[in-house]
Parts: C-alpha cells; sequence; structure tokens
C-alpha cells in the first residue's frame, strides 16, 4: 500500500531545520477530542506527544508529527471533518495574551497583520500572506514543506479556526467572499460551502480565505481609545520577548529568491524582474549575485516548480490543466514534457505511483 507522507519521517528536502509548530495549538485537538477521556494519552504517544506538554504552550514541537497526529486521528476515530471542528472549538482565549493583541490591532486587517507578523514564530517554513486587490483580500496559508503530506485536516484547521477567530472580533454572521483549500474537496463542497457560509473551491495552490476589504477596514465595535494605543506596542514587544528569536535562519540570496518564486508560483507573474524589485536590486545584480552563489533564476524557477509539481500531483482528482494552470505553464503539453523531462515518467503515471 502506498505510505502516507505525514506518516512518517519527511525527508525535508528544502534546506534549514525541520518546521516546527507550538504546542499551544494541541489545544484544539483536546478541546474536541475531551469526550474520550483515557483514550487521548495514547493517541498522543503515538505520535511522541505528551499531555504534560500543554504546560509549556510555547515549546517548538515538530511540525510533521502534529500534523500527523491530526490525520491519524481523523482516520482511527472516523472524524473525517476533524480539522473542521478544531477551527470551531479555538477561540480567542486559547491564544493567551495574543488575545489581548488582536483586540488592540482595531481592525480585522490589523488583526490578521499581526497573525502574519507572528507566523514564523507560531508555526515555522508556512506561508500566510495577503494579496491585496481593488475589492477583497486574499490570504493565503500553506505549509512550505512538500514532505508533509497529506496534510487536510491541518489545512481545514487553519481555515476554519481563522474564520472563528474573525467571527468573534467582528459577529458571529460573518461570511468571507470565498475559501479555498490546496487539498481535493470532490463531493463535499455544498457541506463546506454552508459551513463557510461561502462557496468553497478545491485543489488550489494555497488554501485560503478571500475576505471584502470594507469588512477587513471597518473598525471593530469594541476599539480601544487612540490614546490607550501605545498598549499595541507594549504587547508586542512583551510576546516578541516570550517567543524568543525567528526561526528563519539566516539565508543567501538564493534562497530568498526562491522563497519569493515559491510565493508567487500560481498566484501571480513570476520572473527575474519582478523577484528582484522585491528584494530591492536590479533585475542586472540579482542575476550576478546568484551566479555567485552557483545558481540562477532559471534554475531556482525550475526547482520550485519540480517541489510543488510533486506535491499537487499527490492530490487525489486533480487534473493536469489545474497543475499547470497553478505551475506557470501555458498548456497542459507543455507541464507535461517539462515534467517528464524532470523525472523520466509522465504527471499521470507518476501521481499513480506509491511513494
Amino acid at each position: 500500500m502506498p505510505k502516507s507522507r505525514a506518516s512518517s519521517e519527511p525527508e525535508h528536502h528544502n534546506t534549514g531545520t525541520p518546521p516546527t509548530i507550538r504546542a499551544l495549538f494541541l489545544t484544539a485537538l483536546l478541546n474536541v477530542l475531551s469526550d474520550m477521556d483515557g483514550r487521548i494519552d495514547p493517541l498522543l504517544r503515538e505520535h511522541g506527544f505528551f499531555l504534560s506538554q500543554l504546560d509549556t504552550p510555547y515549546e517548538r514541537v515538530p511540525l510533521h508529527r502534529y500534523v500527523a497526529l491530526l490525520e491519524h486521528a481523523a482516520t482511527k476515530l472516523d472524524r473525517p471533518d476533524l480539522g473542521l471542528e478544531m477551527g470551531l472549538s479555538f477561540g480567542l482565549a486559547d491564544l493567551g495574551p495574543f488575545y489581548a493583541l488582536l483586540r488592540a490591532s482595531g481592525t480585522l486587517r490589523g488583526a490578521l497583520d499581526y497573525l502574519a507578523t507572528f507566523q514564523s514564530r507560531l508555526q515555522s517554513r508556512t506561508l500566510f500572506d495577503s494579496h491585496i486587490g481593488p475589492d477583497c483580500t486574499t490570504y493565503a496559508y500553506r505549509i512550505e514543506d512538500a514532505d508533509i503530506w497529506p496534510r487536510r485536516q491541518d489545512a481545514e484547521f487553519a481555515i476554519s479556526g481563522h474564520t472563528h477567530l474573525i467571527r468573534q472580533l467582528t459577529n458571529s454572521r460573518w461570511a468571507p467572499v470565498s475559501v479555498q483549500f490546496e487539498h481535493a474537496i470532490t463531493g463535499r463542497e455544498e457541506a463546506l460551502a454552508r459551513f463557510f457560509r461561502a462557496p468553497v473551491t478545491g485543489s488550489q495552490v494555497a488554501n485560503g480565505l478571500t475576505i471584502r476589504n470594507e469588512d477587513l477596514d471597518r473598525p471593530f465595535a469594541s476599539a480601544i481609545p487612540s490614546e490607550d494605543q501605545k498598549l499595541k506596542n507594549i504587547l508586542e514587544w512583551h510576546l516578541l520577548d516570550l517567543m524568543g528569536p525567528d526561526s528563519k535562519p539566516a539565508e543567501g540570496l538564493a534562497a530568498l529568491t526562491k522563497d519569493i518564486i515559491t510565493r508567487r508560483l500560481g498566484r501571480t507573474h513570476v520572473d527575474c524582474a519582478a523577484a528582484a524589485a522585491e528584494l530591492k536590486l536590479s533585475e542586472r545584480s540579482l542575476r550576478r549575485r546568484l551566479m555567485e552563489e552557483g545558481t540562477s533564476f532559471r534554475l531556482l524557477l525550475q526547482e520550485a516548480r519540480q517541489e510543488r509539481a510533486r506535491l499537487i500531483l499527490g492530490s487525489p482528482d486533480l487534473p493536469l490543466s489545474v497543475a499547470a494552470e497553478q505551475l506557470g505553464y501555458s498548456d497542459t503539453a507543455t507541464f507535461s514534457r517539462a515534467f517528464k523531462d524532470w523525472t523520466g515518467m509522465p504527471p499521470g503515471r507518476y501521481s499513480r505511483t506509491p511513494r
């Protein structure tokens, strides 16, 4: 039988230390499994976790084991919507001192910006960014380690959890414009649409929430007085000190460029000029410095495409046309030729090959 990537020790093809998550997020799982009594501890221990870790909620734990625990629990307990349940159970109070910081931010956009600021400290090697449009903004969430898969429960916990937090900060009737998931949702579209009160699509480049700008910029009803805005700075300073330094290691220009490519891939145009502009360099300077590090923009783009292709071809029911579009290819034939050059087999056969 094919082996689940999340259920074994992943190879971590990306450079740097393995990704981590704070132990506090185990709270969401324990909230929904509170009726299991003595069966919780054995389930946690099977994946190297202990109930005592909740006494140190900011302890870093391996992300791949956490994701595997959620997938295993959903299957073993026959709770396919476990991630959605976790999101509904995880409230502002579970975030500890973040509760006050999010309230003090004044607007929904401010609150989500704070979550983005702390993302790498809460969960490393994980994308949480925004794309601002004229009427709406899309917030994307995606674990950047392709070896951590399947990860449906984590994705649905993250998106339902953000939705629940937004409803607590605004009002219980709030709904996003749309919801996106990176995994296939075939047969679940209507149920998920009822859950989020919005259209939901699967097999996307990242998990995401699309939110109206007017919702994001509307002041909270309980906004703090302007003379107390300094409270935000104090809270942020103390939280940064409490959580320690950013987990991101020092990176060379090649790693930074590849990160830009990965974030843009499938979402917006990717070329050397755009990457150089984000790095505040001229295109010529970027190409020269990448050459000095022994690589090139073309090679980094190819590496990012290969890693993403292997990831999305692991998703069931994903048409090759969608994969080609997400990877920035003009058509399926061009993508198929490129993939065969990388792996020696066409993408259709690769997706059926046990890994």
